[in-house]
Formats: C-alpha cells, sequence, structure tokens
C-alpha cells in the first residue's frame, strides 16, 4: 500500500512539474517579413493571467505595431498551474519590415534650364526592394530631364505582400531662346503724378536685375524679385511722363533672359491761363485745355462744370480735343452767372487726375456796350476798369478809375493761342487811353493789371 500511495505521488508530481515547465510564450506573427505598421502579439502556453508583459522596445503591452526592421523579444510574466508565478521570455525574432515608400525627388540643380541643358532628378528615401517608375517610361531611381513639364516618379514593393505605391511629383521649366519673364504690375501702369509703380517678377530665378530710367543723371536699378519706382518724384526734379523698365532674370545655369514693360504718370492738366478770369464769355465761346502726354493717339479731354451759386454740382463734357465749346456743354451755360471749370485726361477710357480750377462769366455781348470789370479791396480800395466800345471797328478806349493813381498800370493783348500781340503801360493818374488800333479783325483779351488787381476782358476788332 505504501509503494502504491508513492508511486501516485510520484507521478501528480512528474505531471504538475512537466506542465511548469511547458509554460512558453512565442511572437505572432513570426516573420521574418512583415509590412509596416504590423501588428507583433505575444502569445502564451502554459500560463493563466493576470500577464505582465515587456517588450524588448520597453513596450508593456500585449502587442506592439512594428515600424522598424530589427530583432525583436518579449518577456511574460503570469501564474502557473501551482499558482506560482512564472517568467519566460520568446526566443529573439530579426524582422525585416518593409517601409511604406513615401518618395520625393531632390533636383540636382536649378528647376530653370538654360536651353539645350538638363537637370538630374533622383528619387530620395530609397530601399533595395523598392521599384521605380517614371511618367517618362524610365525605371531607373535617377533620369535627367531636358524639356518642360512635370515629372512622376511613382515608388512601389509587394514584398512580403506589402502593396505599397506612392507618387512625387516636380515640375521643370527648360527656357527656349526667345523667352520674356513676365512682369506683373501690382499697381496701375499709369497713375497721376507724382506716382510710385510696383512691380513683380515671376519667382524661382538665380537672379534679378531691373534697371529704368526716372529722369534723375543715373535712373533707377534694381536687385530684388520686386521693385518700386517714382516718376516725377520729390524735390522739384524733372517732369517725367512715360518709362520703360527693364527686366533681366538670371538662370542657375548662368543664361539671362529680358523683358520691358512700359510706366506713365499723368500730369494735371490745366484750363490755359488766359481763359481764366474771363467773365463776358458767350455761349459761342470756347476754352482750351494746356497740352497732355504726347503718347496719346487719339487723347480724350473731360471739362467740369459747377455753377459757383450751386456748389458741389457738377456736370462734365467730354472732347476729343483740347477744345471744350460752350454751345456743346449740357446743361447749357447761362447769361449773367460763374462757373468754376477744370479738366484732366482720358486715356483709354479711363479718366485721371484734375488740374486747377478756372473760373468764368458768362454775358451777352452788344454792339457799343462797355465792357466794366470792378475789383475792391476789403479796406475799400477799388479799381474800376471799363473797354469801350466793344466790339469795335477802329480803336477801344479803355477807361480807369482807381484808387491807386502813383501805380501804372500794365495792360497785355493777347489771342486767343496766348500768342502776345502787344503790352503797354500808362500813368495811373489818366483815366482814359486808346488801343487797338492796328489790330486785325478778331477776338483778343486784354489784361489790365495795376498793383494786386488783376481785370481781363474779352474785346472784339471788327471791320
Amino acid at each position: 500500500m505504501k509503494i502504491k500511495n508513492l508511486m501516485l505521488s510520484c507521478l501528480v508530481t512528474l505531471s504538475f512539474g512537466a506542465f511548469a515547465q511547458n509554460a512558453s510564450v512565442t511572437i505572432s506573427p513570426a516573420g521574418p517579413t512583415i509590412c509596416e505598421g504590423s501588428t507583433l502579439s505575444a502569445v502564451t502556453s502554459g500560463m493563466t493571467g493576470p500577464f505582465t508583459y515587456t517588450w524588448s522596445t520597453g513596450e508593456t503591452t500585449p502587442t506592439i505595431v512594428a515600424n522598424t526592421s530589427g530583432v525583436y523579444r518579449v518577456r511574460v510574466t503570469g501564474q502557473t498551474l501551482y499558482n506560482g508565478i512564472r517568467q519566460v521570455s520568446s526566443a529573439l525574432l530579426p524582422y525585416t519590415v518593409v517601409i511604406d515608400p513615401q518618395p520625393s525627388i531632390s533636383v540636382r540643380g536649378d528647376i530653370n534650364v538654360c536651353p539645350g541643358d538638363s537637370v538630374k532628378l533622383v528619387g530620395k528615401f530609397r530601399r533595395p526592394y523598392y521599384a521605380y517608375s517614371w511618367n517618362t517610361g524610365q525605371t531607373t531611381p535617377s533620369i535627367y530631364a531636358n524639356q518642360s513639364g512635370t515629372y512622376v516618379l511613382t515608388t512601389s514593393t509587394n514584398l512580403g505582400g506589402c502593396n505599397f505605391s506612392n507618387s512625387a511629383t516636380v515640375d521643370i521649366n527648360v527656357f527656349d531662346n526667345g523667352y520674356q519673364p513676365a512682369i506683373t504690375a501690382l499697381t496701375p501702369l499709369v497713375a497721376c503724378k507724382p506716382a510710385f509703380f510696383n512691380l513683380s517678377a515671376d519667382p524661382g530665378f538665380a537672379g534679378y536685375s531691373w534697371s529704368w530710367f526716372d529722369g534723375s543723371s543715373s535712373g533707377g536699378a534694381s536687385n530684388s524679385q520686386t521693385t518700386s519706382i517714382l516718376l516725377d518724384g520729390s524735390g522739384g526734379g524733372p517732369i517725367l511722363d512715360t518709362s520703360t523698365v527693364y527686366l533681366t532674370v538670371q538662370l542657375g545655369g548662368g543664361c539671362t533672359f529680358s523683358s520691358s514693360t512700359v510706366i506713365r504718370s499723368v500730369r494735371e492738366i490745366e484750363v490755359r491761363s488766359q481763359y481764366c478770369g474771363v467773365y463776358n464769355y458767350n455761349s459761342t465761346d470756347s476754352v482750351k485745355a494746356e497740352l497732355v502726354l504726347s503718347y496719346l493717339t487719339d487723347p480724350q479731354y473731360q471739362f467740369e462744370f459747377e455753377e459757383t451759386g450751386h456748389p458741389g454740382i457738377t456736370w462734365t463734357f467730354t472732347s476729343n480735343d483740347r477744345w471744350c465749346r460752350f454751345a456743346d456743354v449740357t446743361p447749357t451755360l447761362q447769361p449773367n452767372k460763374f462757373y468754376n471749370i477744370r479738366v484732366r485726361p482720358v486715356i483709354d477710357g479711363v479718366p485721371y487726375c484734375y488740374g486747377g480750377t478756372c473760373q468764368i462769366g458768362i454775358a451777352t455781348l452788344r454792339p457799343n456796350h462797355s465792357t466794366l470789370s470792378y475789383s475792391e479791396r476789403i479796406d475799400g480800395s477799388s479799381v474800376d476798369a471799363q473797354i469801350y466800345p466793344n466790339p469795335s471797328s477802329s480803336e477801344f478806349n479803355l477807361s480807369l478809375h482807381s484808387d491807386l493813381q502813383n501805380t501804372p498800370a500794365v495792360v497785355t493783348i493777347t489771342d486767343l493761342s496766348g500768342r502776345l500781340i502787344e503790352t503797354f503801360q500808362f500813368d495811373g493818374s489818366e483815366n482814359t487811353v486808346q488801343f487797338g488800333k492796328n489790330l486785325m479783325n478778331g477776338i483778343y483779351m486784354v489784361t489790365v493789371q495795376q498793383g494786386d488787381f488783376k481785370n481781363v476782358t474779352r474785346v472784339l476788332k471788327t471791320n
């Protein structure tokens, strides 16, 4: 009986001992080739939980994600059937992790290529198990590009059943000999003076060079992608209406290309001074603008009118020449009223800068009627000038009544084009002087100035 019990005890001990000795842990999958992002799991045998895990990567979870090639091991602690704690380790397993390609293209040079040259394109982040395919049909990791276009590199692999494929692109510009670099206007190319003009070239060039003439002795220059140019600038410099701006870009290969554009600063236009301060115009008369930019082949002039009795209410008349004929203006200019006039150029349908304001008056001219011009200061001093008869077939009488008897008066006679016909002086104490006997038939502007009084009158010489 003792022998039988002893044998039974030995069998039980051997059974449990063998089970405890068979506790193990393995890693699944066993590899050796797996895809990037694959999960490695610790698989235990002959043990019960709870388990603790220690991977060779330092992680402590039942599973881990493998993203790099290397040797992996896991150590597991659990309970045996004896209710004892047992720690077992897996074998060291080498894994080759197939990396999902994330290609990029390295340009060994400049993406802007000189005529006749080429540039080397190289696929980066290469692996021995990757396959390469370019949209040009080539299957090497690197190629040479000698034509403009978008180059596409597709990198793929199916090693270990990992079906990975991704692409990268790069744009290459191979320039021809007739290329002209683009100039982008960041501000309008035509502007009122003084005007700043901001220009930009396309990016990506190895060098930039701008040059222009701005009215100074040396002109202007810049070596950046953008530039700013002032025409008719500060300091009373020379007026410059039009300038050609030249751009030269340089490629990494050393070749250069050039282009140009024109910028224009528009001067303010004035109504010609001899037409201003005249208050006896009639509805058949005209006024004239000063000259505007000479580059305009079909210039237009926009005249603005404002009746002084209704400030702020304006209307315009656009003329195809420098003349504004009152008969063409709508609403019609009315006799015995005064108007402020100013004018501006119209370029390609766009009106620009107004000049200064000129004031005129409309009156009805009657034969043998004296033209009256009267001025008075706040202090009470005055000048009263009359020209009669007007119109006249022989000579005109200028009658001057003034508090400035010790100040000579200056009389200037011009035709409607502004050409000086005659000028003379007479003593301020004189009451009347004759002039104009030798004038040809036509309309003339007579300016009488005494001290700071100035009177402008239109006269008509007839047969």
